[in-house]
């Protein structure tokens, strides 16, 4: 029996690594306002949004709004708050600055300011839906992808800039340790246990047994990730395979930012379009230019799995192919490892709710996922 590990960004977040989207806007801000310096113009613009200084106020350029001392920054000329605050100061004085965000960088923006985080992903898939029933909808579509891929290039930028050297032996431990037969579900009990050669009359005694005892360590182990750092190499063991299913930062050409989310009701509506332009960026096409899908594919069919899920949310984002995994038949437990905030509260019951949306078969999803009595914190 196998064992599928489904690593999510906040995998790395446990790592100390600050890979939110929340934390690549803020870095986003802090390029822009740094960007500032040497530009003696009264526009400082990209393909998200077009910051302007009014002709009519006394600052007429962004080098000189770069040294001012009233303007964000300290005696020394060092500036005294991150990036996205300036921005928010820029907003906020609107007969000195004006402001033109792209419609939806504009909604990325409304996202932090209203909910304090934000899903890049999921915002596309909004205006991706959208812009498929506009008047003018291929050309505005075309625009929507040119800012998808600049956001995804700066993510890359991102990414590359932040590392950490931080190792969990309790998450190692998780991922190389025996499976739990009281993990596995009603209904994929028999079939785990006899692809195991254990008998279950043997389960009561079998701790006592170890030459059956170890039978239940996993024969390969996954690690399915869907981050583009490395992080998960930290995790080596001879029986170990890595997937990154959506790409690593050292292979940019073959990232995967998009959406996929097959199941949504708004997706045929796409097909029939029959636009490649809207299909530029769903996730499930995307799979076709390397060999990782097939890979996830040929390691589901092998045996029996049980899947471990560290750090990803399960949103819809990923829901083509978390189905594809949760309801496929040798999938025998699904075993979410969830985050104890500081206040004492977590996110089980958030994590299985989410869980639950990649499930066409609600019986199966009742059976196979662990019950949080048997589940850990990360």
């Amino acid at each position: 029996m196998n064992r599928l590990v489904i690593i999510g960004n906040g995998f790395d977040m446990a790592h100390g690594l600050k890979t939110s989207y929340m934390d690549f806007i803020n870095w986003y801000w802090d390029q822009r306002v740094d960007a500032f310096v040497g530009n003696t113009t009264n526009i400082a613009e990209d393909i998200l949004c077009k910051l302007i200084i009014n002709e009519s106020r006394r600052m007429s350029c962004w080098n000189v709004f770069s040294f001012q001392n009233s303007y964000f920054r300290n005696v020394q000329g060092n500036r005294t708050c991150a990036g996205y605050e300036v921005f928010q100061e820029i907003k906020n004085h609107s007969k000195t600055f004006s402001v033109e965000c792209c419609p939806f960088f504009e909604s990325i923006m409304q996202s932090i300011d209203t909910k304090g985080w934000v899903d890049i992903e999921n915002a596309y898939y909004q205006f991706l839906k959208e812009s498929a029933t506009g008047v003018d909808s291929n050309c505005v579509v075309s625009e929507l992808n040119k800012q998808l891929a600049f956001l995804q290039k700066k993510l890359i930028e991102y990414l590359q800039t932040i590392e950490t050297n931080v190792f969990r032996n309790d998450l190692q431990g998780a991922m190389k340790d025996r499976l739990n037969p009281d993990d596995f579900s009603t209904e994929g009990k028999s079939k785990a246990l006899d692809n195991i050669g254990i008998n279950i009359a043997d389960l009561a005694t079998i701790r006592r047994n170890p030459r059956k005892f170890n039978k239940l360590f996993p024969e390969r182990t996954m690690l399915l990730s869907f981050n583009y750092t490395a992080t998960a190499e930290k995790y080596k063991e001879d029986n170990t395979i890595y997937n990154y299913i959506h790409g690593k930062l050292d292979y940019p050409e073959n990232i995967i930012f998009g959406y996929g989310d097959e199941l949504d009701k708004g997706y045929q509506e796409i097909l029939d379009k029959n636009d490649n332009e809207l299909l530029r960026n769903v996730k499930s096409v995307k799979y076709l230019e390397t060999r990782h899908y097939h890979d996830l594919l040929e390691f589901l069919i092998s045996a029996p799995f049980q899947v471990l899920i560290m750090g990803h949310s399960c949103g819809n984002s990923d829901r083509t192919l978390l189905n594809t995994v949760f309801e496929h038949e040798n999938c025998i437990s699904i075993k979410p490892y969830y985050h104890r905030r500081q206040d004492g509260t977590d996110n089980y019951l958030e994590l299985v709710q989410n869980i639950s949306r990649n499930f066409t078969n609600m019986k199966l999803f009742r059976d196979r996922v662990v019950n949080k009595e048997q589940c850990q914190t990360m």
